[in-house]
């Protein structure tokens, strides 16, 4: 275990704001893990684990209890019946790193899930998705630490309660993500039916591996965020509204001048989720809107970003802002995706 005091968390995460974090200790065995823990309990700390810090928001009073960085590494492929392969990660792994090197096996499953950030452990938490694929599709367990017990137990899919941008781990953080199996398939099962993987193939662009579009999705992605050598986000900051069929149709009537409103499949629960993209450009126009140090990217205006010097306190009363004059418009309360650090 690796311990650090003082560190700014404005260092840690992707929005590159925040004030200090008391103490960060980086775990790379459950060896790790026991001590921190130990650690934790001597003190009486409360704590919150932490990725690469690509989906949170960190305060600018800094957070007062323990940071646990997850470090733990390691990859394996294992032949299944059928041809299939039951890959291992650990979760300090780069989530994109795994990508890539399971579509250099010519494997299928996470091919879409291509670019985000972030790290292994995670990606089960917010269960990530993009272009019609969600981690629980692959998903077959999780090895988790029990900071309560000391104890590490297998989580199955079942008891993950999987759903959009939702788990159980996001409401249990004294579960702590060790490391996951996906079940990842030989048998060739592309998925570019989403509107921007469809026009590349429409162009003559290669969709035939996962390599491939693995690259067109980095591609996509590359236009739609902005770079974070130079400016902090933390990717998509709102949720897609996910609503009632009754609500969604008396919204196409309404905006029905600005053309019909993208609408997904759910993959559990119900109800029709739609691109609140969509609302916030064409109903709203607020591409590209800008008050003070933060604005809606001028590419993809479900990304907030931060110019140097910005705060957290401007970037939550800016998305605070957004949240409202969607609610006026169109009467839905939009969640947040990001997550805060306080």
């Amino acid at each position: 275990m690796i311990l650090s005091e003082n560190v700014p968390l404005s260092t840690l995460t992707t929005f590159k704001v925040g004030g200090p974090a008391r103490v960060v200790v980086t775990c790379a065995s459950e060896e790790d893990l026991h001590e921190a823990r130990a650690f934790i309990r001597d003190r009486g700390h409360v704590y919150r684990v932490l990725g690469e810090g690509s989906n949170v928001l960190a305060s600018d009073h800094g957070y007062e209890g323990i940071i646990i960085r997850m470090d733990m590494c390691g990859l394996a492929f294992t032949d299944m019946p059928e041809g299939d392969v039951l890959v291992e990660a650990g979760a300090g792994e780069s989530w994109d790193t795994l990508v890539r090197l399971s579509a250099e096996r010519m494997l299928w499953g996470i091919e879409n899930l291509a670019g985000i950030p972030g790290t292994v452990g995670a990606a089960p938490v917010q269960n990530i998705g993009a272009y019609g694929m969600e981690l629980s599709d692959t998903f077959v367990y999780a090895d988790v630490y029990d900071m309560e017990s000391g104890t590490v137990t297998r989580m199955t899919k079942n008891a993950c309660a999987f759903a959009y941008r939702e788990s159980f781990f996001k409401h249990t953080p004294s579960l702590v993500i060790v490391r996951i199996g996906l079940h990842l398939k030989r048998r060739s099962a592309p998925k570019i039916q989403y509107a921007d993987l469809a026009r590349l193939h429409e162009a003559g662009e290669q969709l035939m591996t996962p390599l491939e579009i693995g690259a067109a999705v980095r591609k996509v992605r590359t236009l739609k965020f902005p770079d974070l050598c130079t400016h902090g986000t933390a990717g998509s900051f709102f949720k897609n509204p996910i609503i009632t069929e009754a609500e969604y149709n008396e919204l196409s009537v309404r905006y029905a001048l600005y053309g019909s409103i993208p609408r997904y499949l759910v993959h559990t629960g119900g109800g029709v989720k739609i691109a609140l993209a969509f609302v916030l450009d064409k109903i709203l126009g607020l591409k590209g809107y800008r008050e003070g140090r933060v604005s809606l990217f001028q590419n993809q205006p479900l990304v907030l970003v931060a110019d140097t010097g910005a705060t957290a306190t401007e970037i939550d009363a800016f998305a605070t802002m957004i949240a409202a004059r969607v609610h006026d418009a169109t009467g839905i309360q939009i969640e947040r995706e990001v997550r805060t650090v306080n």
